[in-house]
C-alpha cells in the first residue's frame, strides 16, 4: 500500500503489466507488450550490458544492485537481487519507432500547494475544447478511465503514434487500493463526453464481470494483490456514477 499523493512512491512493475490486460479487456489495445520476468544481473545481465549500465551496477552485502541511467536514477535508490540472486520485474518491448509526445491538458504541477488551472475551474473543458479535436478529447477521455481504473495520476504527457493515442509509462498505478483519487475523471466529469463504444464496453462489464476478467489473467497473483482487484472493480461504479453526473448536470445523451 503506497500512501501519499496520487503519484506517490516508485512506479510498480505489476501496474505495467496489468495495464497491457487491462486495456486489452477495455477493447483499447493500445499498451506495449510487456511480461514479468526474473533475472539474474550477474548471469543475463552484466556479460552483455554495455559500459554505460554497467557503471550502474554495484554490489551491496554480497548481492547486485543497479540503478541505470534516468532523469531519477541514483546510486543512493537501486533496485538489488534477492536471496536467490534474482531480480524481478516487467520486459517491455521496445518499440523501434518514434513516438509524438504531447503534453496533458490534465497535467499535474508537481509543486506543493500550487494547483493546476483544471483543479480550480469547473468549466476548464471550455479551454480545451478550442485546442484539440474532438476525436482527441474523447480519447483522453478514454485514458482518464483506463488511468482511473489503475488509478495511475502520472500522466503528466501522453504519445501518440500515426494519430493515435497510445499508453505508455504506466508503472504509477496500483498504489494503494482503499483510495480512489477522483480528480483522475477530470475529462470525464469536466467535459461530459464519451464515446458511445466506450460506454457500451463499460457497461458489459458490470455485474462482476471486470473482476471475473482481471481474475484470469495468467499469474495475476504474483503482481496484483486481492485488495487491489476489488478496487478496480468498485472504481468501475465510481465511473457509471460520473456518466450520470453528467447525464443529470451537463445534459449528456
Amino acid at each position: 500500500v503506497i500512501d501519499g499523493h496520487v503519484y506517490a512512491g516508485k512506479d510498480r512493475y505489476g501496474s505495467e503489466i496489468l495495464a497491457l490486460y487491462l486495456s486489452a479487456i477495455l477493447h483499447k489495445p493500445l499498451t506495449p507488450l510487456v511480461t514479468e520476468r526474473n533475472i539474474s544481473l550477474g548471469r543475463e545481465i552484466v556479460p552483455v550490458a554495455t559500459k554505460r549500465l554497467l557503471s550502474t551496477i554495484f554490489s551491496y552485502k554480497s548481492l547486485l544492485c543497479v540503478y541505470g541511467k534516468c532523469f531519477y536514477c541514483k546510486r543512493e535508490d537501486p533496485v538489488c537481487e534477492d536471496g536467490n540472486n534474482l531480480l524481478s520485474g516487467a520486459i517491455l518491448v521496445n518499440v523501434n519507432v518514434t513516438f509524438v509526445n504531447n503534453r496533458s491538458p490534465w497535467q499535474r504541477t508537481y509543486k506543493k500547494g500550487k494547483l493546476a488551472l483544471w483543479e480550480t475551474l469547473d468549466d476548464y473543458c471550455q479551454l480545451v475544447k478550442p485546442k484539440i479535436s474532438t476525436h482527441r478529447l474523447l480519447d483522453l477521455v478514454d485514458v482518464s478511465i483506463f488511468d482511473f481504473l489503475l488509478q495511475n495520476g502520472d500522466r503528466h504527457h501522453y504519445e501518440t503514434l500515426d494519430g493515435n493515442v497510445v499508453l505508455l509509462d504506466n508503472g504509477k498505478g496500483l498504489g494503494n487500493p482503499y483510495t480512489h483519487h477522483l480528480d483522475i475523471l477530470a475529462p470525464l466529469y469536466q467535459c461530459c463526453i464519451l464515446r458511445n463504444a466506450t460506454w457500451s464496453r463499460l457497461q458489459q462489464l458490470g455485474g462482476g464481470m471486470l473482476k471475473r476478467h482481471l481474475e484470469s489473467v495468467p499469474n495475476i497473483s504474483n503482481f496484483v494483490t486481492k485488495e487491489h482487484i476489488n478496487a478496480i472493480e468498485h472504481r468501475l461504479n465510481i465511473i457509471y456514477a460520473a456518466v450520470e453526473f453528467c447525464r443529470k448536470n451537463r445534459g449528456m445523451p
